[in-house]
């Protein structure tokens, strides 16, 4: 019996620090970058700017950066420590999205919280392991929309008891898919 409850109580524990996002970032040289995520780098179109390079851990989890601007839109392209594309982000505007999706992702925070307020909102490309790399970050920066975005969320919410700062996955049609808790140190960085 005591075995069975020091189990349940370590799954509980792990369950919760999974949920907890504590990412720190911090900038790096070119030259620190993973080579493999650097070929995809030094095909980016020409008119990029403000090129940087950071790189992140969040717990365990070490990945890489790179942050530039194109067509006056901000984003953001993850690596893995081996330098495999993950994911491509761009900042945009909650009032930007069909009417449809933005009305799914507000009943969820009405039906979730007391009170939200939307702090940051990213349009999410996750990479297909079979895709032409190159083309598929093209087809990002083109704005091509037969790839469908998730949305990540960076939202201030209240309940009766709380008020915490989460991270919330929403999948192309607004429908809820999962959040995570950022602690206040991982928070300074979010807002590009």
């Amino acid at each position: 019996m005591k075995l069975k409850i020091s189990l349940i109580l370590l799954f509980i524990i792990q369950f919760s620090f999974s949920q907890t996002k504590n990412e720190k970032e911090e900038r790096i040289p070119k030259e620190l970058f993973p080579t493999r995520a650097l070929k995809l780098i030094n095909n980016l179109h020409t008119n990029c700017k403000r090129i940087r390079f950071y790189k992140e851990t969040d717990g365990d989890k070490k990945s890489y950066e790179v942050k530039f601007k194109y067509q006056k839109k901000k984003y953001s392209i993850e690596f893995s420590e081996d330098g495999i594309l993950e994911d491509i982000e761009v900042l945009i505007k909650f009032k930007n999205l069909e009417k449809v999706i933005r009305a799914n992702i507000k009943t969820h925070f009405k039906s979730s919280y007391k009170k939200y307020k939307l702090i940051k909102v990213q349009a999410q490309y996750l990479s297909q392991n079979d895709a032409d790399l190159d083309k598929f970050i093209e087809d990002v920066l083109n704005n091509n929309e037969a790839i469908q975005p998730n949305f990540e969320i960076i939202a201030e919410v209240r309940d009766v008891k709380k008020r915490e700062i989460k991270e919330f996955t929403f999948n192309s049609k607004g429908e809820f898919i999962k959040d995570r808790t950022l602690e206040p140190e991982s928070y300074e960085h979010v807002l590009y």
